[in-house]
This record gives C-alpha cells, structure tokens and sequence, in this order.
C-alpha cells in the first residue's frame, strides 16, 4: 500500500511524539488529521479528526499498527473530534482489535453522538472499550479499576 498523504513527525518535548495526516482543504469541511502523543513507554494517545472513511481509514491503520509495533501495549484511540465514520474505519478498528497482544489494551473515546450511534447501530459498542473522555479511557487502559466499572 501507498502512502499518499503527507506524513509529518517532529518531537513535541520528551518522549511525545505528533504525526499528522492532513487530506482536505482548510476551507471545506474538517481536515483529517491524526496526532499521536507517547504518554509513557507503554502508552500512546491518537486523536483523530475529520472524516474516517475508505480514503482514510488505511492512515488511522498505519497510525494505530506504528503505535502498537512501537511498543506500545496501551493505546487510546480518541476519535471526539471525527465527525464520521464508515464500515471501512470500522473494519480497521475491528483488525487492530484483533492483532492485540495479550495484556494490550485498546480504549476508544467517543464525545460525538453521531459516531457513537454508528458503533450502537453495528452492534461494536460491545465490542470496544468506549468512553466519554480521554481521561475515563486512560485510566482503564492503565488498569483503574475505577474505569472498568
């Protein structure tokens, strides 16, 4: 596969690290984008924006597959500022959720109704770990048991 978007890595302090994918105009509707952020040796943070969909769901794969390859067995897949989802980043989702490690832990943060309903309506909100902020998904992918009830 190709990567055909513009793919940018630069240090943000220690041990943080931003990848951003951007693939539509500032003036339409929001870019895509993904920015990933190591929280710690064994944690990683994604945040994505814009539209998840056939063009872009390979990118969050990347992303998600680079993270995990890093070493990173704890990942929180924040998708609060998507604005929409398909059965392509779904798909994808559902990939990586699989190619998880004993012991990983994917959490997925979720503000958006819109999207949210998408992962009800296919039956995936049993599936993942969902959660209505970062910091909820953070501490269940650290093991709060706070956040698992």
């Amino acid at each position: 596969m190709r990567r055909d978007a513009p793919f940018w890595l630069h240090a943000e302090g220690q041990g943080d690290v931003e990848a951003t994918a951007a693939t539509a105009p500032a003036s339409g509707p929001t870019a895509f984008a993904i920015s990933r952020r190591e929280l710690d040796a064994h944690t990683t943070a994604l945040t994505v924006a814009g539209e998840l969909d056939l063009a872009t769901a390979p990118r969050l794969k990347w992303a998600l597959t680079d993270a995990i390859g890093a070493g990173a067995g704890r990942v929180v897949l924040d998708l609060s500022p998507v604005t929409f989802i398909d059965s392509t980043a779904l798909g994808v989702l559902v990939g990586v959720r699989r190619s998880l490690g004993a012991g990983s832990r994917l959490a997925i943060v979720c503000a958006s109704a819109n999207v949210l309903r998408i992962f009800e309506l296919t039956g995936l909100d049993a599936t993942f770990n969902i959660f209505s902020t970062l910091d909820h998904a953070l501490a269940y992918v650290r093991g709060s048991a706070a956040a698992a009830g």
